[in-house]
């Protein structure tokens, strides 16, 4: 039940710190990020992300997407109802609860960026990261660097749709270190471009924010046949 007053946000990052208490988010409010509704789930880009699944697999063959903070799973079922074999991943047990309850048809597990070689397991062609990457910024050098490995050790394309909403200049409190634009993103992720753009956004919760969306390949390039 959703916390009368309370803001979920509050869960995540507070005052430019990382919370990090997802369970307790998934546990206290109904529907966070508003996760449910319908603008949600046909959100630009995550309509761009579909599309540029069907264009990887029509050009290169690939079938395997693993989606990292699934949450309640809607886009990896739209995914798995698009005739890819999608697993949705999420850190927190809840969420993967219901996940599983509201898409029986889906493949869920319940694990973190850290837990590489569970995620590895599946032998995803994909790795869709949308909206996540500023709950994960410590660890995220070491999953890009599993990342490479993991893709160095297969003879298949192996990619990163990355989804991420950016904040304004000048309201960023967060991970600033890293990066506070599509520009550092590329350049901090160092990976072969695809394509990358801003989408601006706006909702009740979210009204001041750019939203770069990117689609990459993992290096080396050599193991990448067309």
């Amino acid at each position: 039940m959703t916390i009368p007053g309370a803001r979920y946000q509050d869960f995540v990052i507070k005052d430019g710190t990382l919370v990090g208490d997802f369970e307790g988010l998934y546990k206290n409010f109904d529907d966070p990020w508003y996760q449910s509704r319908a603008d949600h789930q046909g959100d630009t880009r995550r309509q761009i992300a579909l599309n540029w699944m069907r264009r990887l697999r029509a050009d290169n063959g690939i079938s395997r997407v693993l989606e990292l903070g699934c949450g309640f799973g809607h886009l990896t079922d739209k995914l798995r109802q698009d005739g890819f074999a999608a697993v949705g991943a999420d850190i927190s047990k809840t969420a993967i609860d219901k996940a599983r309850e509201i898409n029986p048809s889906s493949v869920f597990v319940q694990a973190n960026v850290a837990d590489f070689d569970v995620l590895a397991a599946f032998s995803p062609d994909v790795f869709l990261m949308a909206e996540i990457t500023w709950y994960i910024l410590d660890e995220l050098d070491v999953f890009l660097s599993r990342c490479r490995e993991y893709a160095s050790s297969r003879n298949r394309p192996t990619y990163l749709i990355h989804l991420l909403t950016t904040y304004a200049p000048g309201v960023q409190k967060y991970g600033r270190e890293k990066f506070t634009n599509l520009d550092e993103i590329l350049r901090y992720f160092k990976l072969a471009t695809i394509e990358s753009g801003y989408i601006k956004t706006a909702r009740e919760d979210d009204p001041i924010h750019k939203a770069p969306i990117s689609s990459l390949r993992f290096e080396p390039l050599t193991l990448h046949p067309r």
